[in-house]
């Protein structure tokens, strides 16, 4: 259980993005080299990095290390910072509950639950599931920082 909460991320997410490097590598050599495109790969590659992007911003909150514009944070006490840095984090998890809640909607539609991807005739609810699970997946990760490290704010830039 602990490997999982070390590496999930990294292990699905270095996983996703190899999936789509093999993909874009094949495609090219079979369009180039064969002359024989592939109608699968561009559909099966787009979902894969969806998935990708979603894993890779929950790490990002996990590691602590999403990008930021600091520079009025900067100007603040130390205590302010911290406050601020708090707040700012429970403004995340506002919106990405929120997100939940609207991509759970969305993919709740009879519509929705109905189509089916062009080429590979997967469920579209499929990708639009990378939305909720890699929302709920970074308010863990939120979550957990504050459960397990309360009084730690996030490293400067290169610590």
């Amino acid at each position: 259980m602990k490997w999982l909460n070390d590496n999930l991320e990294a292990a699905l997410g270095g996983a996703l993005l190899a999936g789509v490097v093999l993909l874009i590598t094949v495609q090219v050599i079979m369009r180039y080299v064969f002359q024989n495109a592939l109608s699968w790969s561009e559909e099966l590659t787009l979902w894969t990095f969806i998935w990708f992007i979603w894993f890779g911003i929950s790490y990002a909150f996990k590691e602590r290390k999403h990008v930021k514009v600091t520079f009025f944070q900067d100007l603040l006490p130390s205590k302010a910072k911290a406050t601020l840095e708090v707040l700012i984090d429970i403004a995340i998890v506002v919106f990405l509950l929120t997100m939940t809640y609207q991509s759970y909607k969305l993919i709740s539609l009879p519509y929705v639950l109905s189509q089916k991807s062009v080429v590979l005739n997967l469920p579209i609810a499929i990708l639009y599931a990378s939305a909720p699970v890699g929302s709920l997946l970074s308010v863990f990760r939120i979550t957990q920082f504050y459960l397990t490290k309360p009084t730690q704010t996030s490293l400067p830039v290169g610590g």
